[in-house]
């Protein structure tokens, strides 16, 4: 798959105001998911289920910013979400109204003081690793990633690893674990990257919140992968040698 491909952005991304947005998710965004199992402590949620990114559609949002634009939406509507809220659910394919805001002023996990608001920025490092990594999309992945999101989002200890703390993760099936491994050496060596992503969510206080990240602009997303990406460039190279 093209790199390209892998930065699973949103095309709904806008910094400021809260704005009204009508969206409708209709599948998952790699076809059948696969299973993720989150335990959960100390406050953290548990879950053991579907797990993955999703693809919609929106309607009634303002004009996307044209250096926010996603490069993964297949039309000005399409877009590609992440659950945000383990507490909540909805439905596919019908129509929910939500409020688009930014990520700074969004409390995740319930928490109601973040004030260096580190888990946005935490979920920005962590599509930055994904990308600087070609990370594998694939259903096994997406999965992972958002395993991943969850970690990051609901995590009560310092630092964050599906191995330890409040909230751990894995694979249900093991032939899936590969992708939760490499998902979860994002995890522990998060602050070695940039946080190169906006983070918006797309909130409602009936159905389950949604997280969607827009690419940077093109010349912050050069110098991202001419640096953080190198380390995966030379991987790569040595492993076609």
């Amino acid at each position: 798959m093209s790199p390209k491909l892998l930065l699973l952005v949103a095309a709904l991304t806008l910094a400021g105001a809260a704005n009204a947005v009508t969206v409708n998710l209709t599948d998952f965004n790699f076809g059948p998911p696969v299973n993720a199992k989150i335990d959960g402590t100390g406050g953290s949620p548990s879950y053991n289920g579907s797990a993955g990114a999703f693809i919609g559609t929106q309607t009634d949002a303002p004009p996307v910013d044209a250096k926010r634009s996603s490069i993964t939406a297949t039309s000005p509507t399409s877009f590609v979400a992440w659950c945000a809220e383990l507490t909540q659910s909805f439905s596919f394919g019908v129509s929910y109204e939500y409020a688009l805001v930014d990520g700074s002023t969004y409390h995740f996990g319930n928490l109601l003081s973040d004030p260096n608001n580190h888990r946005s920025t935490d979920l920005s490092r962590l599509f930055t690793a994904a990308a600087a990594n070609n990370f594998v999309f694939d259903s096994a992945g997406s999965a992972a990633f958002q395993a991943g999101i969850w970690e990051i989002i609901y995590e009560h200890d310092v630092g964050y690893s599906f191995l330890t703390g409040t909230l751990r993760g894995a694979a249900s099936d093991p032939a899936n674990q590969t992708a939760f491994n490499t998902v979860n050496g994002f995890l522990t060596t998060l602050g070695t990257y940039v946080a190169g992503y906006h983070i918006d969510v797309l909130t409602n206080d009936a159905q389950q919140d949604f997280l969607v990240a827009s690419v940077p602009e093109p010349e912050t997303w050069a110098m991202l992968v001419g640096g953080l990406g190198m380390i995966g460039f030379l991987r790569r190279r040595r492993k076609v040698a």
